[in-house]
């Protein structure tokens, strides 16, 4: 990499460190790119030659969060030997690292406000068929593995991150230990659920 190239990944690493700063302190509608420019000392061309729009910043603010999310999950992941306790600690970081995310509420207020924006849609779409990805992975594993009876991992990973996201909807009324025994009780119920063992006997008949 020269200096050139240098520079500008260190120019879009300033933006977006002090674009994030600036969505956490006062919302996405209310932060300007004139704000951003005034914050950064970088002009408003510049930061429109690497993110194009407001709306194209806030998205790779986004991808940045989840690959933090990712990085902090796989060295988690190292603590929980299973299949099924991974999917629990799953379901424990996305609670965690939601709870507590200052950009949770930001994001929120974004994709509420962008939602007939192809752009931002292309985003969300991205972002949940990594998670899916990732899920059908870890739930071939456990299929493999024996741990998990056989089924379709896909299928599979569709429901299990629906569930995760679903419930975040219903939450914000909750504290943290309140939901996160939801959570698990939701990954419990994924993996073995709720009908007797005569009612499931009979389902096989």
């Amino acid at each position: 990499m020269n200096k050139k190239q240098t520079k500008s990944m260190l120019t879009k690493k300033r933006i977006t460190e002090a674009a994030k700063n600036l969505f956490i302190q006062k919302g996405y509608a209310s932060t300007s790119i004139e704000n951003i420019s005034e914050a950064t000392g970088v002009s408003k061309g510049n930061i429109y030659y690497h993110f194009e729009s407001k709306e194209g910043l806030f998205i790779h603010v986004l991808d940045e969060w989840e690959k933090e999310w990712m990085e902090q999950w796989e060295e988690q992941k190292k603590n929980y030997s299973t299949t099924i306790e991974q999917l629990h600690g799953i379901a424990k970081h996305f609670v965690i690292n939601d709870y507590n995310h200052p950009l949770t509420n930001v994001a929120d207020e974004f994709f509420s406000q962008e939602k007939s924006n192809s752009l931002v849609q292309n985003q969300l779409y991205k972002t949940i068929n990594t998670r899916i990805s990732y899920s059908q992975n870890l739930l071939s594993e456990g299929i493999q593995s024996g741990e998990l009876k056989s089924d379709d991992s896909l299928l599979l990973a569709k429901i299990f991150d629906t569930l995760l996201y679903g419930l975040n909807n219903i939450c914000r009324d909750l504290n943290m230990e309140e939901t996160l025994n939801l959570y698990a009780k939701a990954i419990d119920t994924f993996l073995y659920g709720i009908a007797s063992t005569d009612q499931v006997n009979l389902s096989d008949r």
